[in-house]
C-alpha cells in the first residue's frame, strides 16, 4: 500500500486553488492521503484564505475513504505552547507532525511513502535527511509541473514497480 504525507496546509491550499486535489487520489491503487491534525488545523486557522475552505471540504468528503486525518502528539504540544507564547510558528511544528507520522509509517512497514512538501520547505526541512529509498520526496510545484505533463503517474508507477520487485529472486 502507498500513503502520501502531506507535510504542510500550503500544498492543499496551492492544489484547491489550481483545482487538483482529486489528482491526489489518482496516482495509485489503494492510495492513503495521510494528513497530519496539525496541517489540519493550521487550515483551519486559516480558513480565510483563499483556499483553505475548499481544501477542508475536500478533507471532510474523502475522509475515512481515501484521506484520513493522523493525531500527533505535536498538536497537543504545539497547542499548549501556544497558550504560553502566541508566536510559535506553525510551519514547523506542520513538518514535525509530518515526521512523527512517517516515522509511524516507517515503523509499521510501509512499502512505499510519498511526501508532499510545501516549495520553500522543499529540500532544507530537517527530517528529509537520510530518508529510506522507499519515501520520494515532491514538492506542489514539481507535482503540478509533472502533472500537467501527464507524468506524474509514471513516475509514481516507476516507484511501485521498484519496491514489488524488491524481495523477489532475479533470474
Amino acid at each position: 500500500m502507498t500513503s502520501l504525507i502531506i507535510t504542510d496546509s500550503r500544498p492543499l491550499i496551492d492544489l484547491a486553488l489550481a483545482d487538483e486535489l482529486d489528482t491526489l487520489l489518482t496516482l495509485a491503487p489503494d492510495l492513503r492521503v495521510l494528513i497530519p491534525d496539525m496541517v489540519r488545523h493550521d487550515l483551519v486557522a486559516h480558513v480565510e484564505s483563499p483556499g483553505a475552505p475548499d481544501a477542508l471540504e475536500w478533507i471532510r468528503a474523502n475522509d475515512g475513504r481515501h484521506v484520513f486525518v493522523q493525531c500527533t502528539e505535536e498538536l497537543e504540544e504545539f497547542l499548549v505552547l501556544r497558550r504560553s507564547a502566541s508566536d510559535a510558528s506553525v510551519r514547523h511544528h506542520n513538518e514535525l507532525a509530518a515526521a512523527e507520522i512517517l516515522g509511524r509509517e516507517l515503523a509499521r512497514g510501509a512499502e512505499t511513502l510519498i511526501m508532499l512538501l510545501d516549495d520553500a520547505a522543499a529540500g532544507h526541512a530537517p527530517f528529509l535527511k537520510n530518508l529510506p529509498d522507499n519515501v520520494l520526496l515532491m514538492s506542489t510545484a514539481s507535482y503540478l509541473d509533472k502533472l500537467k505533463s501527464r507524468q506524474i503517474r509514471h513516475a509514481v508507477s516507476a516507484m511501485l514497480q521498484r519496491f514489488m520487485a524488491r524481495g523477489r529472486p532475479r533470474a
